[in-house]
């Protein structure tokens, strides 16, 4: 009899335990907002320093 009360109880705490894993698996993050920090630059174009020849190759040497 003993026994029997609990797997019940056993049964019902996986229960809950499987609802709550399915409960926070749905309630994501996920935004369909648009992202405020994306920027019409790729983040892989060269900066405006990283072109060209380095200016101290150039320059005259004293």
């Amino acid at each position: 009899m003993l026994a029997l009360a609990l797997l019940k109880v056993r049964r019902a705490a996986l229960m809950l335990l499987a609802l709550a894993a399915l409960v926070s698996v749905g309630a994501g993050c996920a935004s369909t907002a648009p992202d405020p920090e994306l920027s019409p630059r790729p983040w892989n174009a060269p900066k405006s320093w990283e072109t060209g020849i380095p200016p101290g190759l150039y320059e005259r040497q004293r």
